[in-house]
C-alpha cells in the first residue's frame, strides 16, 4: 500500500527510533519500583583531581538512592563500583536518560553532571574508583557503605 500524501512512498510500519525505543520501554518494566513512591535519598559526589568528595558514600539497603555525579576536576573522570554491575540502574544526564540491569561506568568529562539511580539491596564496604589509567593508583578512590 502507499499513502498518496507522502507522494506515493510505503511507510514502515516501525520507525527506526521505535524500534530501538521498544527494548528501553520493555526493560525499564522490568526496573524495580520504590514502594509507595518514596523519594530516592540524594547524595551529591564530586569528582576532582585525583579525589572523590565524599570519600565513604553511607547508603540505606532497600531505600531510592540518587547518586549526583559531579567532574569539578580539569580532566575527565569515571565511577565505577562493582557493586552496581548486578543492579537495575537509571542513569541521567543533560540529554541522555538510560535504565539498564547493571552498569559498569560511568564517564564524565570536565564539568559533567549525572545522575544514578537504584535500590541497594545487599550490605556490606563496596570499593568505588575512578578506572582512567593512573587515577585509581593516584588515590581516587572510596566505599559505598550499604547498612
Amino acid at each position: 500500500m502507499t499513502d498518496a500524501r507522502r507522494g506515493g512512498r510505503r511507510r514502515p510500519p516501525f520507525s527506526p527510533a521505535r524500534r530501538i525505543a521498544w527494548p528501553l520501554v520493555l526493560g525499564a518494566l522490568l526496573l524495580p519500583v520504590p514502594v509507595g513512591g518514596a523519594q530516592p535519598a540524594v547524595v551529591s559526589v564530586t569528582m576532582r583531581e585525583f579525589m572523590f568528595q565524599p570519600t565513604t558514600i553511607r547508603l540505606a539497603a532497600g531505600q531510592p538512592v540518587r547518586l549526583v555525579l559531579l567532574n569539578r576536576g580539569q580532566l575527565a573522570h569515571q565511577f565505577e563500583t562493582a557493586y552496581l554491575h548486578a543492579v537495575p540502574v537509571r542513569v541521567a544526564g543533560d540529554v541522555l536518560s538510560v535504565e539498564a540491569a547493571g552498569l559498569d561506568v560511568t564517564r564524565l568529562n570536565p564539568d559533567g553532571t549525572a545522575r544514578l539511580e537504584f535500590i541497594p539491596q545487599h550490605r556490606g564496604r563496596y570499593v568505588f574508583a575512578c578506572t582512567i589509567e593512573g587515577h585509581r593508583e593516584a588515590g581516587m578512590t572510596g566505599a559505598l557503605d550499604v547498612r
